[in-house]
């Protein structure tokens, strides 16, 4: 995510908290496809996966009390959703494991044709790294966690969710250096 759209993000978010309704359609201007795709990747069903947003949203407007400003909106927004997506589940008795894979195919209706090329290239990329380094990628890239908010997450230690991310970034652009030179 942009930093600028992270300013936006948390801008939209405070006005929220000040009463500003209206908030909530920028937030799902900004973050409306990520909210659906990690909420489909959770419920595995298109219909359930927009009920889990709705319904988040409803969650965001009536808890935006318990946003602290200057934290990471973004990854406030998106444990809304998740947390959504498992109540669901939960009240269905369903278990479901988070299918990370899921969350990594771009090709959504925000992407533009001549986009598509690339957005493949490094869905191909990201699935050929590690389960723990994908994992990594996904909570620092998709979900724009910070290494602290990563390690509370994982309950490893922040050093070592660093190393990590590091180590994914540097097989991922490898990965994706290769992907080049055999063109």
């Amino acid at each position: 995510m942009a930093p600028a759209d992270g300013e936006k993000i948390e801008w939209l978010l405070r006005a929220l908290r000040h009463g500003n309704a209206d908030a909530l359609d920028g937030i799902y201007a900004l973050l409306g496809g990520r909210m659906l795709a990690l909420a489909r990747g959770i419920v595995c069903n298109r219909a359930d996966a927009e009920d889990v947003v709705s319904e988040s949203f409803l969650k965001l407007a009536r808890g935006i009390g318990g946003y602290r400003p200057g934290t990471n909106g973004c990854a406030f927004v998106m444990r809304i959703v998740r947390n959504t997506a498992y109540d669901l589940l939960r009240r269905r008795k369903v278990r479901a494991e988070e299918d990370i894979d899921a969350f990594f195919h771009l090709t959504d209706e925000r992407y533009r044709p001549e986009r598509m090329e690339g957005a493949l290239v490094l869905e191909e990329a990201v699935a050929r790294l590690a389960p723990l380094e994908r994992r990594m990628i996904y909570y620092r890239y998709y979900l724009d966690f910070t290494l602290r908010e990563i390690a509370k997450e994982t309950g490893m230690s922040k050093s070592a969710v660093q190393r990590l991310v590091v180590s994914a970034e540097e097989n991922l652009r490898r990965l994706l250096n290769a992907g080049q030179d055999k063109e």
